[in-house]
């Protein structure tokens, strides 16, 4: 949606979401119940936000996950990749250093053309597992559990929000067939349906609701020593 300069100006933020959303209201999912293929999808819950340091966004580029279940219990899990440049709260170098996926590049290929080509060796479905795990830093995850207890602690994480609204644009929808797909690492056991997009917006109530990892991974201020002068003699 484009808005003339003067449209800019007299709306407001939330007045611009509000139009895009009534506007693409019917092509929304929001039970995951919607007939395939949706184009956008919203929702409002725990999101986390990782870096995703491959492919061209390698210094820039950022992954959202979150996690829902429609009214029939099935576990949907969305992959958002796009951009620290637009990111409020995150700023490059953040992240520790990762281990590299070796689906980057199908990933990349995937978002650049909005979903319409995969040359990779992966099908769609495992494309959608692969972009999964990158959102989910599952290789970090396998090599130590404890970091489940301790988010900050995973190279490439960079935060989460416990309660945020947002909204995006689907790029690939993919409903796992459960006589071919037995998910039994760390955090990808029980996934059923994978939609893998780009964040329109993210939004949460105030700025406290975003917890920051780079904060938590500062070393706690020590006691400053104190010097005594000795007498002389």
């Amino acid at each position: 949606m484009e808005l003339a300069g003067s449209q800019v100006r007299e709306r407001s933020r939330r007045r611009v979401a509000d139009r895009l959303t009534a506007a693409a209201r019917r092509q929304t999912a929001v039970t995951y119940q919607e007939p395939h293929p949706v184009l956008f999808a919203t929702g409002l819950g725990a999101v986390a936000f990782s870096a995703f340091t491959d492919g061209p966004a390698r210094d820039k580029g950022v992954v959202l996950h979150t996690r829902t279940r429609n009214a029939v219990g099935q576990r949907v899990d969305l992959c958002l990749f796009g951009s620290l440049d637009n990111t409020l709260d995150f700023r490059r170098g953040e992240a520790l250093e990762g281990s590299s996926s070796s689906a980057w590049y199908a990933v990349a290929e995937l978002l650049q053309s909005r979903g319409r080509r995969n040359t990779s060796q992966w099908d769609d479905h495992g494309l959608a597992v692969e972009a999964l795990s990158i959102a989910l830093n599952d290789r970090e995850r396998a090599d130590n559990p404890d970091h489940d207890d301790a988010p900050w602690t995973r190279p490439l994480a960079l935060g989460h929000a416990a309660d945020a609204e947002w909204f995006a644009v689907i790029y690939s929808d993919i409903t796992l067939d459960p006589a071919r797909w037995h998910l039994d690492r760390t955090g990808l056991a029980g996934t059923q349906r994978i939609i893998v997009g780009a964040p329109v917006w993210v939004r949460t109530a105030g700025p406290d609701a975003l917890v920051r990892y780079a904060e938590r991974r500062r070393p706690a201020p020590g006691r400053r020593s104190r010097w005594r002068r000795l007498p002389s003699g």
